[in-house]
């Protein structure tokens, strides 16, 4: 599979260049940096040095005394070396001193280029939802939609509220192609909040997208959207689509992907946080083909409830001490940071694969990396698509899976009649695979 585009860039580039020492191999070697972050750096290659991908390495950087952080090469370039640090990261008091070492012309030019991409970004979504907004969908003709909310700071990095005011309520975000497939993404200004508490306005969001796009064939629902359409009565019939299949399967790679690693190989159960979810329900089950146990932990329960299944044994529970001495978790709860309630109970070394909407934060991850507990985004990939601009907080090729059920169903319009094998099989063939990332740092 070719190299997902903007893996490389996993966090807020400072642009900031310090001299640091580089030591490995009994080697020693002065360098300077490009961009640092709070999890990483990119260095200009000093001449006649050459260090692997997968090499250690120590950083020392002179201008933070006694600072020596260790990291290991991701990138090795003819002009640049990329570096991920290990169990480390940056806190924003010691990357405000890092920046503070470097010449005022480079705080400046590089806090110039933040402002200057952001401002971009909304100018763009303002400009194609007003006056090139016709020509826009004329030239992509979209086959599907991929319908989405946000949180306050999602929308921000969109639009302003004063471009709002001029914006028609449903807004094209951004272009997606699979394949010889056409989409657009299109975003409601109701955000997250507003649509659960309210269901006209979800009611109003659906009329307007089945309005404003009659020849479409799809419309995939985000998140946690088709429990709001539900909950306003509405049908999800075509052209919606819930998206519980392609996420699903996308789980389902994910968990069976985890039991390949070498640390998880022995693990004869997995804990899915949200079991009693619409989704988190049917995971359970999907993973009792993979593992003997699957602990699905939800408050929503009130009293344990054991299944036993051809496949294995399910858990229904909302007791805190079944979190003990586990390794896998899934998280699909309502909201990301909400397993930080839970963070006294997972064990050290344990991973959680995040496929919560919206997301665990930066600010959480780093929490829960102080007790050892990693976090990695659940993602799927096709080689062939593309979505422009990205989302926040994802890669411009990785798939959300709630948006995959529609992009199978375009291919074949009678797989989504929830045969959950048969969709994963055709899936499969598609050349959807499910992935487990390191998740951008905004």
């Amino acid at each position: 599979m070719i190299r997902m585009h903007g893996e490389y860039r996993r966090h807020l580039r400072s642009g900031i260049r310090v001299p640091v020492v580089l030591t490995y191999a009994n080697h020693t070697v002065e360098a300077n940096t490009l961009d640092i972050s709070a999890g990483g750096l990119r260095l200009k290659r000093p001449e006649r040095v050459y260090i692997r991908p997968g090499e250690s390495v120590d950083v020392d950087f002179r201008n933070m005394a006694g600072t020596k952080v260790a990291a290991m090469v991701t990138h090795s370039g003819k002009s640049h070396i990329g570096l991920k640090f290990y169990r480390r990261r940056f806190s924003e008091s010691e990357l405000t001193t890092l920046y503070g070492a470097a010449p005022g012309w480079q705080r400046m030019t590089a806090k110039t280029k933040r402002a200057l991409w952001k401002n971009s970004r909304r100018f763009a979504v303002f400009l194609a939802n007003t006056y090139l907004r016709a020509p826009l969908h004329a030239l992509a003709q979209p086959q599907f939609l991929f319908a989405v909310y946000g949180n306050q700071d999602q929308a921000g990095a969109y639009f302003t509220p004063g471009m709002a005011k001029r914006m028609p309520s449903n807004m094209v975000l951004g272009f997606i192609r699979n394949e010889d497939m056409r989409g657009l993404m299109v975003a409601s200004q109701f955000l997250e909040h507003e649509l659960e508490a309210d269901s006209d306005k979800v009611r109003l969001y659906m009329e307007r997208l089945q309005q404003d796009y009659p020849n479409v064939q799809r419309i995939a629902l985000v998140g946690r959207l088709p429990n709001f359409v539900m909950k306003a009565g509405i049908e999800i019939a075509d052209p919606l689509v819930e998206g519980s299949l392609g996420t699903r399967y996308m789980i389902w790679d994910v968990a069976r992907q985890m039991l390949e690693r070498p640390q998880y190989c022995k693990q004869t159960s997995i804990v899915v946080l949200g079991g009693a979810g619409r989704i988190g329900n049917a995971v359970c089950r999907d993973l009792t083909n993979l593992y003997d146990r699957v602990i699905g932990f939800d408050p929503r329960y009130k009293e344990d409830q054991e299944i036993v299944t051809d496949g294995g044994t399910i858990l229904h529970t909302s007791s805190l001490a079944n979190l003990l001495d586990e390794k896998l978790f899934i998280g699909l709860t309502h909201h990301g940071d909400a397993v930080l309630e839970l963070q006294q109970y997972i064990s050290p070394g344990a991973l959680i694969a995040d496929d919560t909407h919206p997301c665990i934060s930066l600010t959480a991850r780093e929490r829960l990396q102080e007790s050892q507990i990693a976090v990695e985004k659940v993602v799927l990939s096709h080689e062939e698509f593309l979505m422009w601009p990205r989302m926040p907080a994802w890669n411009n090729r990785d798939i959300p899976g709630c948006l995959v059920e529609a992009l199978v169903l375009l291919r074949q319009p009678g797989v989504g009649k929830g045969d959950f094998s048969a969709f994963c099989e055709q899936a499969e063939f598609l050349g959807f695979t499910g992935r487990l990332i390191s998740p951008l740092d905004e």
